[in-house]
C-alpha cells in the first residue's frame, strides 16, 4: 500500500531569517526522498522573521510569504515536468506559520496570505487569541519543540489548555529534548507531531551521513491516502491520525 509523507515544519530563507535555502530548493530532494509534500512554516513576526518591522504592513505579509510562494510555484512547475499534475502522486506545497510568545513557539495551520493582508491585529494576538482564531477557521495549532533549551531561551512555557496537539518529534532537538515533550504530550493525551524543523535543504541531503553519525533524522507526518488541503491535515491531526515520521520507539525508554 501507497504511503504519503509530508514535511510539516520548514523554513525559507526569503520568510525566516534564520532560513538557509530558498522555497524552490526543497521540492525535488523532498520528492526524491519519498515525501509527498511540505508546509512552509515561517518564522511570523513575534519570532526570527526575514521582513523589517518597520516595513508598511503589506509588504511585510508579501515578503513573509514569498517562500511558500516560490516553493509553490516550483511545485506547480515540478508536477507538470513530471506528469504528476493531477494524480495522487502530485507533490503539494502548503502554507503554516511559526509564531514565538516569550521564546516559546507555535505551529498554526489554517490562515492564509488573503487572512493576513487584511487582518493586522494577527501580528499582536495573544497565545489564547491565536489559538481560539485557529479553532474559529477549523486550523490548527501545535506547540514546537516545548522544551528545546537553548542560550537565547529564558524559560519553557507550556498551555494545555490552548494548544491542540506537541510536535514530540523535531529534527533539531536533542533526543532527551524530545523525550520530555513525549511525556508532556502522553500525560496530557496530546495528539503528537513530528518535523524537521529544516533550515537549509543540506539537512536532508546528508541525512544518511547524519544519522549514520549519530545525529537527529529529518521528521514529517505520513498517512495512508494523500492530503487534500490544510484543514485536511488540521482534521487528521485532531483525530490522532498519521504516523511519526523519524521518531524512536518512546516506548522503549526506561
Amino acid at each position: 500500500m501507497n504511503t504519503y509523507k509530508y514535511e510539516t515544519h520548514l523554513h525559507t530563507y526569503q520568510g525566516s531569517k534564520c532560513g538557509v535555502s530558498s522555497g524552490e530548493e526543497y521540492i525535488e530532494p523532498y520528492y526524491k526522498a519519498g515525501y509527498s509534500g511540505f508546509f512552509v512554516t515561517d518564522h511570523f513576526f513575534g519570532g526570527n522573521t526575514r521582513a523589517s518591522r518597520e516595513d508598511p504592513w503589506e509588504y511585510r505579509v508579501e515578503i513573509y510569504c514569498s517562500g511558500y510562494e516560490r516553493a509553490l510555484a516550483a511545485a506547480k512547475d515540478f508536477n507538470q515536468k513530471n506528469k504528476l499534475t493531477g494524480t495522487p502522486d502530485e507533490f503539494k506545497v502548503f502554507f503554516g506559520i511559526e509564531q514565538t510568545f516569550n521564546g516559546d513557539d507555535y505551529l498554526i495551520y489554517g490562515l492564509d496570505k488573503d487572512y493576513l493582508l487584511t487582518h493586522p491585529e494577527v501580528e499582536y494576538m495573544t497565545h489564547k487569541e491565536l489559538f481560539q482564531l485557529a479553532n474559529s477557521v477549523n486550523g490548527l495549532m501545535i506547540q514546537a519543540h516545548p522544551f528545546r533549551y537553548r542560550d537565547y531561551i529564558d524559560a519553557f512555557h507550556i498551555h494545555p489548555n490552548e494548544v491542540h496537539g506537541v510536535e514530540v518529534y523535531n529534527g533539531g532537538n536533542r533526543a532527551s529534548e524530545n523525550e520530555l515533550a513525549h511525556l508532556y504530550a502522553s500525560q496530557y493525551d496530546f495528539p503528537m507531531t513530528s518535523g524537521s524543523d529544516i533550515h537549509d535543504v543540506n539537512f536532508l541531503l546528508k541525512e544518511k551521513i547524519r544519522v549514520e553519525a549519530g545525529g537527529m533524522a529529518v521528521g514529517g507526518m505520513e498517512f495512508d491516502s494523500p492530503l487534500q488541503d490544510v484543514f485536511d491535515y488540521a482534521h487528521r491531526i485532531k483525530n490522532k491520525e498519521g504516523r511519526m515520521i523519524g521518531a524512536p520507539d518512546f516506548s522503549a525508554k526506561k
